[in-house]
């Protein structure tokens, strides 16, 4: 992820909680004074509207450069052949977000076992972005869709997405999906 996409992120996280935690404050002030015990005349309380932060998100044009610089990095390589380790993270049956090692030949998986006991996995549960290519063609498909929050973070030297992290929708619960890959190892 370049330190720019971090940088961004990280400012609006900041930003979210900042204002959250800043709203939840000065409600306990005013609950606490409200309550104090004391017999006081009430005074004036001035009602300051809430200004939501402003968006600081990378722009889709920023992200749709990234992903094809990185893209022609890795077709740069011209691998052909290659075996890499997979984990999907999200609210699903276990056998989809146990680590997978997946064998790719051009466009092609050859195989695909869980990386903890060798077994073969059934096709159901590893998805249909299991190839570098593949995961990058969700991600441009995530971005037709015009997601929440989107993160990528990619291998400095062949440039496939190493982490991605997408929310769809903002208030939805289970929408959420990330990936790992790592390992990366081109068959000579």
């Amino acid at each position: 992820m370049s330190f720019s996409i971090i940088h961004v992120k990280a400012k609006s996280i900041f930003l979210k909680k900042l204002f959250k935690y800043s709203f939840i404050g000065f409600t306990c002030c005013l609950l606490i004074s409200a309550c104090g015990g004391k017999e006081e005349t009430p005074k004036e309380v001035k009602v300051v509207e809430a200004v939501a932060p402003v968006s600081t998100k990378a722009t889709t044009n920023d992200i749709a450069s990234e992903i094809q610089m990185n893209r022609e990095k890795w077709q740069a390589h011209e691998i052909s052949g290659y075996q890499i380790e997979m984990q999907k993270i999200c609210y699903c049956v276990p056998e989809v977000v146990r680590m997978m090692v997946f064998e790719v030949d051009g466009d092609d998986v050859t195989s695909v076992r869980y990386a903890d006991t060798g077994e073969d996995v059934d096709p159901q549960h590893y998805g249909e972005f299991n190839t570098v290519e593949g995961m990058f063609t969700f991600v441009e498909q995530a971005i037709a869709k015009n997601p929440a929050d989107l993160s990528i973070a990619y291998d400095e030297k062949y440039g496939y997405i190493k982490e991605l992290s997408v929310d769809f929708q903002e208030n939805i619960a289970d929408d959420e999906i990330s990936i790992i890959a790592s390992n990366m190892r081109p068959r000579k």
